[in-house]
């Protein structure tokens, strides 16, 4: 039942009750700091637990406008589905569908989302989420190690830290690149060389808005000029990326001298060590930028220094000294600056509705209107009742009965945004493939983890501290480490030779015996030569780590999220549409040829029906054909199978030994499997 005095106030009055100013419902708002009332108390609990039939209620009147009507709620086996898809980023287990079914609470849905958004699986669906608009990979700019920034934004979805803190904390990000807890360095780290395109991505995030064409000239489609885009880069102007070895004590000498004029070895050791113990993101307090040689307009000179000034809102003080980026992330995070506010908003929105009330979410202009002003309003006013606590915004909206109805496969007439009146059908993302496939191969599949920084951090802090003279030592060290592994290398494969040419004559079984010893002694040699030649590993050999799951793919049963990001090529994930990172939002769920013959070759038979996966297991479990046929329609499709189903599959396992695997191959290579309703 809806809150009474939620829905008994008068529209102002409901909205102003989260706690904000009232914003142009009509337009998107263009800012001016210490403008606006002054923010009042936080929605309270007790308020945030019923704000989703406010919300509710503002789509209803929506509806009512234009003579819509709302589809039905989704039965439980779609909403289970649904719900752990979005907020888990995989199917239900067949033990998670068993307990819900067996629940009988009437809240039974509110209590699932409650629990499905503190599990550790929502730390790996929102982390992709994340990682594909923040271009998060493995290696930032295609040379420096991003497992410390992955870690950092992982960590941060997992307690659950507010996102203006989150952001506020990536744009002041600097110092050791490696210094435990820094991690948030990585997103300076992804734009190394690019301060420019940094800033370009920066408020096309953050604000919604694209400045990139103003870089070059004004903005031909909207207000930006080129002096806006130039007066934003002075704020991070000063911010660098450094990844050379400078030890503040001692001779330096040496070591640069290796690094001139030492082997190929030598200065891939510099380079390397460069890369780890010296990467950090520096700032020079510098606080203005040149405006370019070609710069051509009567504003300004070409070449003219130029202050910071924030793109809208009242000019704000930056001191001539200091991190002029105190103020920008200051500016750029304040619950005075709706942009933010609103875009993170429309973004939460749309993740759980499948469309942005605003469309496209990056691309706002002042004219940009909602589709539902009242309500775009109002989730901009929640998010900072919320304090930009995304979990309790999320909880609110996936407790709404708009996100728990029924889907459709009706679109609206082009050029016509989506009303809610039903739920938006879509294809798995392909992360949600790939993890809801695992789920039926994997135990505990939310509890498998995969590489991490720990290592990494580990031989920072204990060589951090070198000075030139051990820096050197250890340099050479490494590179005679690496020269002469390839030395044992070198023998390793012409023993090889001679053992290949032996069994090629049939020479004697003791002649074949000692050849291969050796070859074993020799590879034992090798292997040890290579640790100490890769000063990472003993650090990793060090680190406990959770058993790897046994059997086949050992390493690479993991979850999107704990594999290197983004997947290599040929893999099924990529071939799923993920994204490659380069670009923000840069996923896809367009269907391919090549994701059917993914799904019907290789991985589905190998490990989802080969034996020892969950399925099977849960399979063999059951009694009977039918209560086979029971498990697989609910473990696959998270349903029951209707009589008809029932009848023609439970004869199919019935008849032979792989009918059960038959069935299974079936339902996963269904379109059924693989949209959301």
């Amino acid at each position: 039942m809806p809150h009474p005095t939620l829905l008994a106030m008068p529209l102002a009055v409901l909205l102003g009750a989260v706690g904000i100013w009232s914003v142009n419902a009509g337009s998107v708002p263009t800012p001016a700091l210490g403008a606006h009332e002054q923010i009042a108390s936080p929605l309270p609990a007790a308020e945030i637990a019923n704000a989703s039939h406010a919300i509710d209620q503002l789509v209803k009147a929506d509806l009512d406008r234009h003579n819509l009507k709302a589809a039905p709620l989704a039965g439980d086996e779609t909403f289970l589905r649904r719900v752990y898809l979005d907020i888990m980023g995989r199917i239900p287990t067949y033990a998670e569908i068993s307990a819900y079914s067996a629940d009988r609470s009437s809240r039974k849905r509110q209590e699932l989302v409650r629990a499905l958004l503190a599990s550790e699986g929502h730390v790996s669906r929102q982390f992709d989420w994340f990682a594909d608009l923040l271009r998060a990979q493995t290696r930032l700019s295609d040379r420096y190690a991003g497992q410390a920034y992955l870690d950092w934004l992982k960590q941060a979805i997992r307690e659950d830290k507010p996102y203006d803190k989150m952001v506020s904390e990536m744009l002041r990000a600097e110092g050791p690149a490696l210094e435990p807890g820094n991690g948030a360095t990585g997103y300076y780290l992804r734009d190394a060389g690019m301060p420019l395109d940094n800033m370009a991505n920066t408020v096309r995030v953050f604000l919604g808005t694209q400045l990139t064409c103003a870089q070059c000239h004004n903005h031909p489609n909207d207000k930006w000029t080129r002096q806006d885009f130039f007066a934003m880069a002075a704020f991070t102007n000063g911010t660098s990326v450094q990844a050379k070895l400078n030890i503040g004590k001692g001779n330096m000498q040496e070591l640069r001298k290796l690094e001139k004029d030492g082997s190929a070895d030598l200065k891939n050791v510099v380079r390397q060590l460069g890369q780890t113990l010296g990467l950090k993101v520096q700032n020079n307090d510098q606080t203005s930028i040149k405006l370019p040689a070609d710069y051509q307009y009567p504003d300004a000179k070409p070449g003219a220094p130029l202050r910071p000034h924030v793109m809208f809102g009242a000019a704000l003080p930056v001191p001539a000294k200091g991190d002029p980026r105190d103020v920008y992330a200051a500016w750029m995070t304040a619950p005075e600056n709706p942009r933010f506010t609103l875009v993170i908003a429309n973004r939460m929105w749309k993740e759980a509705m499948g469309s942005g009330l605003i469309e496209p979410v990056d691309h706002l202009m002042d004219d940009s209107v909602a589709s539902n002003p009242e309500l775009m309003d109002y989730l901009t006013r929640l998010m900072i009742g919320v304090k930009y606590d995304l979990r309790k915004f999320q909880e609110i909206l996936y407790s709404t009965e708009t996100y728990q109805r029924a889907a459709t496969k009706e679109e609206p007439a082009a050029g016509e945004p989506w009303r809610y009146q039903a739920a938006v059908l879509h294809r798995m993302t392909a992360e949600q493939t790939w993890d809801s496939l695992l789920t039926l191969v994997v135990p505990d599949l939310d509890q498998q983890k995969g590489a991490d920084a720990q290592a990494m951090i580990a031989f920072y802090q204990d060589n951090k501290d070198k000075g030139p003279d051990d820096l050197v030592a250890m340099v050479k060290d490494i590179a005679g480490f690496r020269g002469k592994g390839k030395e044992l290398q070198q023998e390793f494969q012409e023993l090889r030779a001679q053992f290949d040419k032996a069994r090629a004559d049939k020479a004697a079984p003791d002649v074949m015996k000692q050849l291969q010893e050796k070859m074993r002694a020799l590879g034992e040699q090798r292997r040890g030569m290579e640790m100490e030649a890769d000063p990472y590993k003993k650090f990793i050999k060090s680190i406990p780590r959770k058993k790897a799951q046994e059997g086949k793919g050992v390493g690479q049963l993991l979850r999107a999220s704990e594999l290197p990001a983004p997947a290599p090529g040929n893999h099924l994930l990529r071939t799923f549409g993920q994204s490659d990172r380069e670009m923000i939002d840069n996923s896809t769920d367009s269907p391919a040829v090549t994701q059917a013959l993914g799904l019907l070759n290789g991985f589905v038979d190998s490990d989802v029906l080969g034996k020892g996966s969950q399925l099977a297991e849960a399979v063999a479990k059951a009694p009977g054909a039918e209560e086979k046929a029971r498990v697989l329609f609910l473990t696959i499709l998270t349903r029951q199978p209707s009589a008809h189903e029932l009848a023609v599959t439970s004869t199919e396992i019935g008849a032979s030994k792989d009918g059960w695997a038959n069935i299974a191959w079936c339902l996963l290579n269904s379109h059924e499997f693989l949209f959301v309703q």
